[in-house]
């Protein structure tokens, strides 16, 4: 068992990467230890003379606007990580455990992990009958998309306690890496804000172009919309209200995502409609 020791803090060093510090966050915390002490020390690992943070970095930053010189550490050496990939997990299991984890910072981590899966195991390959294989790509919609694919077999990765621990469903996951793809800026300027906070309102942008979430963020921070969805509306030009309009778009998205198969089936059920209509438009 590893016991806590004191590391000066200027001998620990910080991974480039890690998600924000929240200020807030430090200056509560740092009240609290000021009271009461570090509970909990942080976790480090040794790297010849020096210590990389693993877990703690709140702890940490806390513990400079303290102005402390030292902090109690768990140091493990560097052989305790089989490489740069397992202390990567470390870290990032240390942080789906904790509370303040934000929903960006949640599908971040994820998305990590499940790279970090993929390039010991092997990317995920498309082919063979996936239809008749995969119950979420019928539950879901999807036809093809490689997300969805990956999602469900990283989420398979995990035995059904593993899921309910870490709230891993097959839709989390997809979700997570779906909220992964939007580009560095948009991660920056939302980090911290409740946008980060609201995994609807990121699916949301994670669904514009970068040009349209540009736009979309600065409407919302110029407080000239109320949400994420009311700023993506006024770029479309759509009423944010209007329920109508509302659903309108979630038929249109999900009809995008229907197998061919499923959408000329319902072009033929509803095909006398559709011919009365081409027909009244002179397309006929």
């Amino acid at each position: 068992m590893t016991v806590a020791r004191e590391i000066p803090l200027s001998f620990i060093d910080v991974p480039a990467g890690r998600r924000k510090v929240s200020p807030d966050w430090i200056e509560a915390l740092a009240a609290d230890i000021e009271r009461q002490g570090l509970r909990v020390p942080v976790l480090l690992v040794e790297t010849g003379e020096r210590f990389r943070l693993v877990a703690g970095a709140h702890r940490l930053a806390a513990a400079k606007a303290l102005k402390w010189t030292t902090i109690p550490a768990e140091a493990k050496p560097a052989k305790a990580f089989a490489d740069d990939a397992a202390l990567k997990l470390a870290e990032i299991a240390e942080n789906l455990m904790r509370r303040e984890l934000s929903a960006l910072d949640r599908a971040m981590d994820v998305a990590a992990w499940r790279e970090i899966y993929e390039q010991a195991q092997g990317a995920v390959k498309r082919g063979g009958d996936r239809r008749g294989r995969s119950k979420y790509h019928n539950d879901t919609l999807i036809d093809a998309d490689p997300l969805a694919v990956a999602a469900e077999r990283f989420a398979e990765t995990f035995g059904e306690a593993a899921r309910r621990a870490l709230g891993l469903s097959k839709m989390t996951v997809w979700r997570c890496l779906k909220i992964a793809t939007l580009d560095e800026e948009t991660r920056e300027r939302v980090a911290l804000t409740p946008v980060a906070e609201s995994q609807t309102d990121l699916m949301a942008l994670a669904d514009a172009d970068a040009e349209t979430r540009r736009k979309a963020l600065d409407l919302l921070f110029a407080d000239e919309a109320g949400s994420v969805s009311e700023a993506l509306a006024k770029i479309a030009g759509h009423k944010p209200d209007d329920p109508t309009e509302k659903a309108y778009r979630s038929i249109a998205d999900k009809w995008r995502r229907l197998p061919a198969r499923w959408r000329r089936n319902f072009i033929r059920t509803h095909r006398d409609e559709i011919v009365a209509l081409l027909k009244e438009e002179g397309a006929l």
